[in-house]
């Protein structure tokens, strides 16, 4: 567990205030320390930093969310 980074199709700031909720819940929760998105990016990355949930898990979440989140690297 740590930070994670995905690769995903959330490319605008309408598609990120879709899932802000989402994971504002999981960070409210306990289950994530972090998270951001950056629309600038050519892969629209989105880092997870976390001490409770594993890549799996984070990858599932999001696609229940409505967005893609392929894994390009754990920090």
């Amino acid at each position: 567990m740590g930070k994670y980074i995905f690769k995903t199709n959330i490319n605008c700031i309408g598609c990120a205030s879709q899932i802000k909720p989402h994971l504002d819940k999981l960070e409210q929760e306990g289950q994530i320390k972090h998270w951001q998105v950056h629309l600038t990016d050519p892969d629209h990355t989105l880092e997870i930093e976390t001490s409770r949930m594993d890549l799996e898990e984070l990858q599932l979440y999001v696609k229940n969310a409505g967005f893609k989140a392929e894994p390009k690297q754990k920090a």
